[in-house]
Parts: C-alpha cells; structure tokens; sequence
C-alpha cells in the first residue's frame, strides 16, 4: 500500500493469524525497508534475526528449508513469523536475490506466505550507477513479483483514496500483469460522509477501475487493544468489525467457508 499509515502490518498479521484460525500453516514475513513493525505488533521485542538472518544464509548459499524454518519464529503450531530488520539503516542486509531464495522456500515451509511490504515501488537507484545498485526497494518489488496475490491496502479518507488510486497506477506499471486485491481500510462517515460504503466503491471505480474491494471497518479501539497486548484482534476483540472483514478477506483469499472462531493463537516460549 501507499505512503500515509494505511495500517497494512496491521492486515498482514491479521490476515496470517486468521488462515492459521483456518486450519492453515502460515508463515508471516517482515520485508519492510523502511519501518517494518511486525515484531513489535506481536509483541516480539527480542533480536532474533528473523529475516535479515535467513537473507544471509541465502546469500552464503547456505539456506535450506530446516535454517529457514530456525529462522522464523514458531508462536503457534500453524503460525511462523519471519521478523523484520530491527534498525532501518540495515536494509541492504535485505537483498533481493537472497528474498527470491527466501520465498520459493518459504513456499515449502507453509501454505501461505504473508509478507509485509514497503510502501514504495520508485526504482531511480538503478538509473544512478552504471554498476549494480543497493536497492532499498528492490525488497518490495522482488516480493510483489514473486507473489501470486498482491493485497493493496488503502485508507478510507480522501488523501488515502487519492495515494491509493495512484499507488495502484504505479504498482500495475512497476509489475505488469500483477494479480490485485484492493483492500479499504479505516472506513468511517466522519471523513467520508453519509454512507461511506458507496462513496467508496464508487470512487474505487471511477478513479481506478476497481470493481472488488474489501473495506475494513475502522475500530481504533480494537486495534489498539491488540496493539497493547501484542495479539491478533482474533484473540483481543473478536466480534469486532474489523477483525469480522479481514477475516472474511482470508476466508476468500484461501477459498474457504467463513467461520470467525476465537481461539488462544499465542504459544509462549
């Protein structure tokens, strides 16, 4: 998603707890270079090496299946969690040869990969040396290339609606042909207006041509309440409305049944 906290680590882990509620194995990825925070919204505050370290092994030639699942922290026994670089002056740790090994094996090591993106596609390092570039964004665009689905998350208020209409003219001509789901989050009446619902969808289609999308309620309460606590709204707010359309929105991403269930996601180690 676009630049302006659109809360897109907060549909990403949201989105990998409900397909573990599922009775899917997921594995949850930190691949933002700029401000990735999976760790800290699942209250991980240790300095385990997470994704930084399974780059590197890649980058050695030395990564396997058995070192990326050492690497990606176990929190339920459907559930792993590829933590992100701690310090954002560590992205060229983050280097898209290594992530292409990373996530082909990533896809024998759960049925689905989430992965946390950057916000930003610009590719002008490359045109700013003759030799190969450090890449900041190379992170994000090797991920959305290597991806069967791109989630793009927006804001539900008129600057968001406006990042998120261009974020997704940038994003089909960075990777032509990618396959979209268009993903409205914080919709409120109080910077929309009466009936915020339709004032959005249409939007969507008028200025981008979206047919489909899922609009996420806002429920800063519930949210906040994860936050804290270092959960999924699955564990913290159940019967909330956010927790309610994303879990729809994984129901069918995976092409199941829709049944919220509240379970206890959290094994403590």
């Amino acid at each position: 998603g676009p630049t302006g906290a659109p809360r897109r680590t907060t549909i990403a882990v949201n989105l990998a707890a409900e397909a573990a509620l599922l009775g899917r194995s997921a594995l949850l990825a930190d691949a933002d270079t700029y401000g990735g925070a999976v760790a800290q919204v699942l209250g991980l505050l240790d300095e385990a090496p997470g994704l930084a370290g399974a780059a590197r092994s890649a980058n050695n030639g030395q990564l396997d299946l058995p070192t990326l699942a050492r690497h990606a922290r176990q929190l339920t026994p459907r559930l792993r969690v590829l933590t992100g670089i701690t310090r954002t002056e560590r992205w060229p740790e983050i280097r898209p040869a290594a992530l292409e090994v990373v996530w082909a094996l990533a896809r024998g090591l759960a049925e689905l990969t989430v992965v946390d993106c950057g916000f930003c596609l610009e590719q002008d390092e490359e045109l700013s040396f003759d030799t190969a570039a450090p890449r900041r964004n190379g992170a994000t665009l090797t991920t959305i290339e290597q991806a069967d689905l791109v989630v793009a998350v927006g804001s539900a208020d008129p600057v968001g609606l406006q990042r998120l209409v261009r974020g997704l003219s940038d994003l089909r001509e960075a990777v032509p042909g990618v396959d979209v789901h268009v993903v409205v989050n914080r919709l409120r009446p109080s910077v929309v207006g009466p009936d915020p619902e339709r004032q959005v969808r249409s939007a969507l289609e008028r200025y981008a041509g979206v047919l489909r999308a899922t609009l996420v309620p806002e429920d800063r309460a519930a949210v906040d309440a994860a936050v804290l606590r270092g959960r999924s709204l699955a564990e913290v707010a159940p019967k909330s409305a956010a927790r309610q359309a994303v879990s729809r929105l994984a129901s069918e991403l995976l092409g199941v049944s829709h049944a919220p269930k509240r379970r206890r996601l959290r094994v403590r180690t």
